[in-house]
């Protein structure tokens, strides 16, 4: 079964940010490999809640997609350019989870294996939320955002949210983390703020591709080093 991993890296101190954003640079042209690593993004966030136009310098993002738990386990340990990054960074959080539903591309890939089954989740959903966003409809979009982040913030069940992206302003994603299914389907489904953000997607065709990931949530994490 294929394994996913989340995780936040957390950096102070100006030197450590300047480490960061060079080696976040180095891997445009040299992506994380790894044995098993069958898909991996390096990403930026916004500031704040990660809603926002403006950078955190002082958090990445890393989607992992593996094909064993045990070679994300191997990685963490050995590999020389995620201890480098680490050890530029206060802390490191996130999730480790499974492929349970979605649909959609990314960069025009669909690595993810979806299950096949109807089988009900109790624990924890994470959501990968991510698009391409058409050049004519950029500042429209950003627009809307704030209104729409307000109600992810303030929504009941939601553990973390933070928007991640690969290039400002036009490659966007959302990250989050729900206490279980119930409360994440009352924000996607039934939330004032959200459904009138998706009311205009459809509208407005805002995206060139989209993506949509169901997790479930094996482990979170949240510790300093």
């Amino acid at each position: 079964m294929q394994f996913i991993t989340i995780r936040f890296f957390h950096i102070n101190g100006l030197i450590n940010k300047l480490k960061a954003f060079v080696l976040t640079g180095k891997l445009w042209n040299q992506p994380w490999e790894a044995s098993g690593l069958l898909f991996a993004k390096q990403l930026g966030t916004g500031a704040g809640k990660g809603f926002s136009i403006w950078p955190d310098w002082g958090t990445y993002a890393f989607l992992g997609l593996w094909e064993r738990e045990e070679d994300a386990q191997y990685f963490f340990e050995h590999d020389k350019r995620w201890l480098e990054f680490s050890g530029f960074c206060q802390s490191i959080s996130g999730w480790d989870a499974t492929p349970w539903k979605g649909h959609g591309t990314w960069n025009n890939l669909q690595p993810f294996e979806f299950e096949d089954t109807n089988e009900s989740w109790d624990g924890p959903v994470a959501v990968i939320t991510r698009a391409s966003i058409r050049r004519s409809q950029a500042i429209r979009f950003w627009m809307n955002v704030p209104s729409s982040s307000r109600g992810i913030e303030n929504q009941a069940g939601l553990i973390f949210a933070k928007g991640v992206g690969e290039i400002p302003l036009l490659e966007q994603a959302t990250f989050s983390l729900w206490e279980n299914v119930q409360a994440l389907d009352a924000f996607a489904y039934r939330s004032r703020s959200h459904a009138p953000m998706i009311k205009k997607t459809r509208q407005y065709q805002w995206y060139t591709e989209e993506m949509f990931v169901r997790m479930k949530t094996k482990e979170i994490i949240n510790y300093k080093l």
